[in-house]
């Protein structure tokens, strides 16, 4: 075999382009969480027309999308407390989601993490800013639409599973990445999404 014959058969690797677009005057931060939290909202897409009563949840899972979003293109949102991010969103957003997004705070998530190192005051917010963070990962269309509607009433434990089948399809291209919820995150699903008893 020659060398002609090796250089034929290797495949070159995709090339990868982003695009930010920017307004004029507009700085590239801004211009990054602009289009993280387009992308974001577009995940609303997922939902029923009649989903209700589950706005803290959605508040957070788009929190967690829209931070990881502009993640990849080196910004995190993160370091202002999430607060531009949080006022991008509110603005944006559906009027039925304002009040949930007003009503969002992050404080700093106690021991280490390697997803996040803020979490929402709120169970519910915090599991969807996890389940958020996850899906952008994966990257999944299925999650949100599962936890407000019926995986929610199943209970916690089939939104991990449907979490779990989500990490694991992207583990095969990022063999070495810690993908799965870890038993703190797992946790903070639970008590999310379990109900006490009657």
């Amino acid at each position: 075999m020659g060398w002609r014959d090796i250089n034929l058969n290797r495949r070159k690797p995709q090339l990868r382009v982003a695009v930010v677009p920017r307004a004029e005057g507009q700085d590239l931060r801004e211009a990054v969480l602009q289009k993280a939290c387009s992308a974001a909202l577009g995940m609303l897409a997922q939902l029923p027309a009649d989903a209700t009563g589950a706005g803290s949840f959605i508040a957070g899972y788009l929190s967690g999308y829209a931070r990881h979003q502009a993640l990849k293109h080196g910004v995190d949102a993160e370091e202002d407390g999430l607060q531009a991010l949080l006022g991008l969103l509110s603005a944006s957003a559906p009027p039925g989601l304002t009040g949930d997004f007003e009503a969002l705070r992050f404080l700093p998530r106690p021991g280490a993490s390697a997803r996040a190192k803020l979490m929402a005051d709120r169970p519910e917010a915090d599991a969807g800013y996890l389940v958020g963070h996850l899906e952008s990962v994966c990257p999944s269309t299925r999650l949100l639409g599962k936890a407000v509607t019926g995986e929610r009433a199943a209970g916690a434990e089939a939104l991990l599973t449907a979490c779990d089948v989500a990490a694991d399809r992207m583990q095969t291209h990022e063999p070495t990445a810690s993908l799965r919820f870890d038993a703190g995150e797992r946790a903070i699903l639970r008590a999310a999404f379990t109900r006490p008893s009657a």
